[in-house]
């Protein structure tokens, strides 16, 4: 795992969440941070029982795909900084978004979103996680793998600072906390090989 401070310049950051936190940016609204669809009543209690951790919640989230059937969304030249900083040779983009995730109410110091990998039937990728705003809400890394159950053990909390980027194993289980100020937790979430 990395975590790079200041991934790209000052000014990209600025001009990064300028443009994202405009009141006509196309967010979707999802149901669950963790299904593209709506979550069933007895969802997260599964998960907890899986994972043998009250601490697990799931907010609903806002969503933009970025990257959508590998085709450039409308505003994917936005994010060519973060990209071109990536410095990985022939990089292949499998996946990316954005989340963005407000105060949910029941939160917790302890609590975090669904642990998760985000593409269950990949191997071999690297996951990238670039923080858009500065909030809190903690990015939550496991030592556990994809397709662990089981008690979890929590390798390390990264906490959200504009600019930053994380690179870890994208088979490695992580999960989300929600912000519990009133600042919005912006990220950009991209999957490479």
């Amino acid at each position: 795992m990395k975590i790079i401070d200041d991934f790209i310049s000052p000014k990209m950051q600025d001009e990064l969440e300028a443009n994202i936190l405009n009141s006509n940016f196309p967010w979707g609204r999802m149901a669950s941070s963790n299904l593209a669809n709506q979550p069933t009543p007895d969802y997260v209690e599964k998960k907890r029982i899986e994972f043998l951790d009250n601490n697990i919640i799931d907010p609903p989230q806002f969503h933009h795909n970025i990257l959508i059937n590998q085709q450039p969304g409308p505003f994917f030249g936005w994010f060519t900084p973060i990209i071109d900083a990536l410095k990985f040779k022939n990089i292949r983009i499998l996946r990316m978004k954005m989340n963005f995730n407000v105060p949910y109410i029941g939160t917790l110091d302890n609590s975090y979103g669904i642990p998760h990998v985000d593409l269950a039937d990949e191997v071999g990728y690297t996951t990238c996680i670039y923080y858009v705003t500065d909030a809190d809400g903690d990015t939550v890394l496991f030592n556990e793998k994809n397709g662990h159950s089981g008690k979890l053990s929590i390798k390390e909390r990264v906490m959200p600072k504009k600019g930053r980027i994380i690179l870890f194993d994208g088979n490695t289980l992580h999960a989300a906390c929600p912000p519990i100020s009133n600042k919005p937790r912006i990220v950009v979430n991209i999957n490479i090989r």
